[in-house]
């Protein structure tokens, strides 16, 4: 990774002759951004940034506009990385209760040295890996806290639905109410005009 301190550095030393100011410009105007901030705001970038900002440069150079360079920097990729790794045999019987003298379970899953990997899997070994796989994930989840959590957001789920029906129930049961007092109001009214107009 590097800092625009060491940007500049390993710019310079192969000849890209710029200032701190125009890193800044050409950071900010050909949207290279940075892959990771630390606590102190200092702003850190990777490969495929360092080879944008000298393939930038070169495409400025030549007479290319900001908004060229951008689209011919958006079009580049990382290179893969490559690494020598030394690999270590895949034994499935370690994984699984197989007995040691059934020879009709292939359990070797070690790469060749050519870099082809062929296997040839029975069907058995496909059903006791599978069987291991899902005792494996049975397991982790019986052992965490998800069952509880899975469980616990069931209960909250029914609860809030006896809720939601029971204020419905408080709702049609306002409704009705309303309904009732309004009847009874109309009912007094007239009655109460009817005593009024009756003594005249």
């Amino acid at each position: 990774m590097y800092n625009r301190e060491s940007i500049l550095q390993n710019l310079n030393a192969e000849n890209y002759y710029i200032d701190k100011h125009s890193l800044d410009l050409f950071l900010n105007d050909w949207r290279i951004d940075s892959i990771y901030e630390d606590e102190n705001g200092l702003e850190f970038y990777d490969e495929l940034s360092m080879d944008k900002i000298k393939k930038g440069i070169s495409l400025k150079s030549q007479g290319y506009s900001d908004e060229q360079i951008i689209a011919k920097l958006n079009k580049m990729e990382a290179k893969p990385e490559k690494t020598s790794e030394i690999v270590q045999p895949i034994l499935v019987k370690d994984y699984l209760n197989i007995p040691s003298e059934d020879e009709d379970i292939v359990t070797d899953l070690t790469p060749q040295s050519d870099k082809t990997f062929t296997l040839d899997v029975t069907s058995q070994t496909l059903q006791m890996l599978a069987e291991a796989v899902a005792k494996k994930i049975s397991d982790d989840i019986t052992n965490s806290d998800m069952a509880t959590r899975l469980i616990e957001a069931g209960g909250y789920k029914r609860d809030n639905e006896i809720m939601a029906k029971q204020i419905q129930e408080l709702l049609d049961h306002n409704r009705e109410l309303s309904q009732r007092i309004e009847q009874l109001e109309s009912h007094t009214s007239r009655s109460f005009w009817k005593r009024i107009w009756g003594q005249k």
